[in-house]
């Protein structure tokens, strides 16, 4: 009974943050924010998803931040400094 409880809460969190993660997409392409603001929003949800999965700095990198990168540059261009 244990298991699935554990499983249920680790699919709750999935679910969550897939929302997060499409809601934060949505504003970035649609509100108008500054790249700042936005910049912040993605730190914002970075840090909401690395609460409910400690350890998984990695797979954020992999599978959500070139999601959130390719979105800012769209809409605001590359980030010089980035680039140096």
């Amino acid at each position: 009974m244990e298991k699935n409880n554990s499983i249920e809460e680790e699919n709750r969190k999935i679910r969550r943050l897939k929302m997060m993660v499409n809601l934060g997409l949505a504003v970035l392409r649609q509100e108008r924010i500054s790249r700042k603001e936005a910049e912040q929003i993605v730190e914002s949800i970075r840090r909401s998803a690395l609460n409910m999965f400690p350890g998984k700095e990695m797979t954020w990198e992999i599978v959500y931040a070139p999601r959130f990168r390719r979105t800012i540059e769209e809409r605001w261009g590359k980030d010089r400094e980035i680039e140096s």
